[in-house]
């Protein structure tokens, strides 16, 4: 009976220690978004704002931590401003992910979900110009370069940090394109980054040449939660006729990303 208990003691210490160095890695939620912003998030589950033609937008919803403001100044410094963001942040239980599983809800983890490209095919979203939920990705998957569309099986062995990949999205109104793939990782947090290599039609307009969108995703451990940071900055016309366009469907789809993410677990 000793031995089982010097056992169970040891076994006990060694699962106390692995909890201390996964928590090291944690950030503050509070400390880190501020307790307006936090309890906002608590209260709301998400925060959402965009701009349209705004010279002066600056983005403030995204986590204080080096892949978070990396995201948020992701925009080319050479090239026009973008005309169009819309910036989103989530705060989730980890208990909520899936079953909750401690094994799961972990940065290495998430960095294999967004990473999993093929698995976002046939990911629903609310179309706001079909008033109905349809199939946003018809096909997704990686791909060999940026203009070759031999299919890729996805990479999710190892750290993604420094990861440059391709994939084609099949998109229910954007039409398919290619785009390019950045990924960072870091003990406590991960991001990617879809960059599109060929242009995109917003209706009859063909609005977005290519490298004139950049979708980012920046999910960061805090403790107890999950933030995850959704970010969309276009360079398309000054037209007041694509600003509702543009919002109902990059909302619509940050939105659809979120929930595929959080369905991965």
């Amino acid at each position: 009976m000793k031995g089982m208990n010097s056992l169970k003691k040891v076994v006990a210490a060694g699962l106390f220690a692995f909890g201390a160095v996964a928590m090291s890695f944690a950030y503050n939620a509070k400390e880190l978004f501020g307790a307006k912003l936090y309890n906002e998030l608590k209260t709301k589950g998400y925060v959402e704002k965009s701009f349209f033609g705004d010279e002066n937008a600056k983005l403030s919803l995204y986590p204080k931590t080096a892949l978070g403001e990396q995201a948020a100044s992701s925009w080319p410094a050479g090239q026009d401003k973008p005309v169009f963001l819309v910036e989103e942040l989530y705060l989730i239980p980890k208990e909520k992910l899936g079953s909750g599983e401690p094994t799961k809800t972990t940065i290495d983890y998430a960095s294999k979900v967004i990473r999993s490209v093929s698995k976002m095919k046939g990911m629903q979203y609310y179309s706001h110009s079909s008033k109905k939920i349809k199939t946003l990705y018809a096909e997704a998957h990686f791909i060999a370069g940026p203009h070759d569309d031999t299919r890729v099986e996805d990479d999710v062995a190892g750290d993604a940090d420094g990861l440059e990949k391709y994939c084609m999205l099949d998109d229910s109104s954007l039409g398919r394109a290619n785009y390019r793939l950045e990924y960072r990782q870091r003990p406590d947090e991960v991001s990617g980054s879809f960059i599109n290599m060929t242009s995109l039609k917003i209706g009859p307009l063909k609005a977005l040449s290519p490298s004139n969108l950049r979708i980012s995703l920046v999910i960061t451990d805090c403790g107890d939660y999950m933030s995850v940071y959704l970010l969309t900055q276009a360079k398309v016309p000054k037209l007041s006729i694509l600003e509702d366009s543009m919002y109902n469907s990059f909302s619509a789809r940050l939105q659809a990303i979120y929930k595929w993410f959080c369905s991965m677990f």
